[in-house]
């Protein structure tokens, strides 16, 4: 049943990837990216518009976006197609480390887990860099389990993967990558003494050349063709943003401020509805106790899921600047922890309870997507594909060039290939009319703050998603 289960969550996953608009502001961001990047054939410098970089983020999940894109058009299955296939390497990586620490239904328990998570399905088909960071950390403490804590016939291959993740994350996010996992290991290794085996049984030689030769040439390249990337990207992204609240150095956008510690909540969202069904657990005396042997350190597996799990959350535990998405590299952790948690509580969860839990997410998500395809123009969606829909009706034109007015979303930028344009202000606008410009776009609640001039020379075509489409008299 379970792989039943584990199959349902993954072809829900699959089948709403193009089921919904390319959403604003992350979403349509990175997807415009890698449109852009397929548009210029410019594969080293990721750019958030023609003339501007954008060095907030390394190039990897851009070039899986542009990759895709070249294959499947410019379109929203494309767009999240890496981040599903991410998806399903997690899982994989997860049941294969379950079924070797204990079976096969054991592994696919775990795998299921995490594919139900709220996170990890949301991440498994996003426009996002977080899936690719979360792939490459767990395929890092995967290969480093395999490889020092619990060597086996395919050990070899392992070692090499512990590299490779590492590869991937700093591709992916940047340091955070080796922060978060070194820290996860050396907690590890110096917990059970470990250091030995930690140094014999990893190639740090020909691994550290292997991951510098896949990593320091697109730093190296970025830098030359946009000087300013380095310090900016290290410097700014990696210590000011989170030492300094609301941080003013932002290029891209201002970043979010919480209350220190909201990180642990944003741990529990994440790992819902599981975490939830842990904390009913603790409530019931037999499955209580299998909750507590979870924190049995002298058990080197679970000590270091546990350590896995954390150090995420402990590192931003003093941050401000906190997002969700940061909990994402310890959810296959989590997933294997809660998998021993649920088979040691026995029959409690009943034999329909564990695929009830594990529908919620996606069964919510599905009828979100099929709410959607009835009501396109859904008003609470973030996105401008409904008014580009919408305009693309009224003209024949291949290439319209709709004018923004006030507000630029990204999304904007995506469905229309880069072709809007923004008017800041009303005398950008007036002088746009005066030029014969056709069509403008411009949020509901800025309409009734135009001139009463302003407002005789457009006529109202249609409202879509919170923005009028506007046509020149």
């Amino acid at each position: 049943m379970v792989s039943f289960v584990l199959a349902g969550v993954v072809l829900v996953r699959l089948l709403t990837l193009p089921g919904y608009p390319i959403l604003d502001r992350t979403e349509a961001r990175y997807a415009y990216i890698g449109e852009l990047m397929v548009q210029t054939g410019n594969w080293i410098t990721p750019f958030i518009d023609h003339d501007v970089p954008f060095w907030a983020k390394p190039i990897l999940s851009f070039w899986l976006t542009a990759s895709s894109f070249s294959i499947f058009g410019i379109n929203a299955f494309a767009a999240r197609l890496p981040s599903f296939l991410i998806f399903i390497g997690v899982c994989w990586i997860t049941l294969v480390l379950g079924r070797g620490e204990r079976d096969q239904e054991f592994g696919l328990t775990a795998a299921a887990i995490f594919a139900s998570t709220s996170l990890a399905f949301y991440l498994g088909g996003t426009v996002m860099t977080d899936p690719a960071l979360m792939l490459g950390i767990t395929l890092t403490l995967a290969g480093f389990w395999k490889a020092v804590g619990h060597p086996d016939s395919n050990g070899w291959a392992w070692k090499y993967a512990f590299f490779v993740g590492v590869s991937i994350g700093a591709l992916a996010k940047g340091p955070i990558a080796i922060l978060l996992p070194g820290l996860s290991i050396v907690l590890w290794i110096t917990q059970h003494h470990k250091w030995t085996e930690t140094w014999r049984r990893l190639p740090w030689v020909i691994g550290t050349v292997l991951t510098l030769v896949l990593v320091v040439p697109w730093y190296v390249l970025a830098e030359i063709r946009t000087p300013g990337f380095l310090r900016y990207f290290f410097v700014g992204e990696h210590l000011q943003r989170f030492l300094i609240p609301h941080w003013s150095g932002d290029l891209y956008g201002a970043g979010r401020s919480w209350p220190r510690g909201t990180i642990w909540l944003f741990g529990l969202v994440a790992a819902l509805p599981w975490s939830a069904t842990l904390i009913i657990l603790l409530f019931r005396r037999e499955p209580r106790s299998a909750l507590l042997n979870l924190s049995n350190l002298s058990d080197p597996w679970l000590s270091y899921l546990l350590c896995w799990l954390l150090v995420p959350l402990v590192v931003f535990t003093l941050s401000a600047n906190v997002l969700i998405t940061y909990v994402a590299p310890g959810l296959c952790a989590f997933a294997l922890l809660c998998a021993y948690a649920v088979r040691r509580s026995g029959d409690w969860i009943g034999v329909y309870g564990f695929p009830a839990t594990a529908a919620i997410v996606p069964l919510l998500f599905l009828g979100a997507v099929i709410a959607i395809t009835i009501d396109p123009g859904t008003r609470f969606l973030p996105t401008q594909a409904n008014v580009d829909a919408a305009l693309r009706k009224l003209s024949r034109e291949d290439q319209l060039s709709p004018d923004y007015v006030f507000n630029f979303p990204n999304s904007a930028k995506f469905y229309t290939g880069g072709h809007a344009k923004f008017l800041r202000d009303e005398h950008e606008l007036a002088a746009a009319l005066e030029k014969g410009e056709k069509y403008f776009v411009m949020p509901v609640n800025k309409y009734p703050t135009l001139s009463a001039d302003l407002r005789q020379h457009l006529e109202i075509i249609t409202e879509k998603n919170g923005h009028l489409l506007l046509h020149s008299k």
